[in-house]
């Protein structure tokens, strides 16, 4: 299931993407409204063990990642059970607030689920559109 558009699969090395939804997503880019809530619903096969699971995000502007706060530990926040086990698949859900403090920007979105190593277990990128 994918609502976006656009997604490319970047760095996945500890995990194959099942699928991504991102609610609101209807076209492309997908476009989220300031005051507003976004849900990203993920799968994924783990193809490796790890004890953590950390999420990473940086908006893409101008080349350049800028990293976007988020709270990091995936195991407590964000559905995932940790020890991830390779073999198994795993769900992950996060909700976003969109800050009306956002600039109005149209971004390309790297999305990552980093090990205790910071290695990618998963890496998606998704042209988004604040407004």
């Amino acid at each position: 299931m994918l609502n976006t558009v656009s997604l490319y699969i970047a760095g996945s090395l500890g995990g194959t993407v099942s699928y991504v939804d991102l609610n609101p997503c209807d076209k492309d880019p997908c476009v989220l409204h300031h005051g507003t809530n976004a849900t990203l619903a993920l799968s994924f096969l783990a193809k490796e063990n790890a004890t953590e699971a950390n999420s990473v995000v940086h908006g893409i502007i101008g080349g350049v990642p800028v990293p976007f706060p988020m709270p990091a530990d995936g195991c407590t926040n964000h559905n995932l059970k940790c020890p991830i086990v390779a073999g198994t698949t795993i769900q992950y859900n996060n909700y976003i607030y969109i800050s009306p403090e956002y600039p109005k920007i149209r971004v390309a979105v790297k999305m990552e689920i980093q090990d205790e190593n910071k290695q990618d277990i998963i890496c998606f990128i998704i042209p988004l559109s604040i407004d």
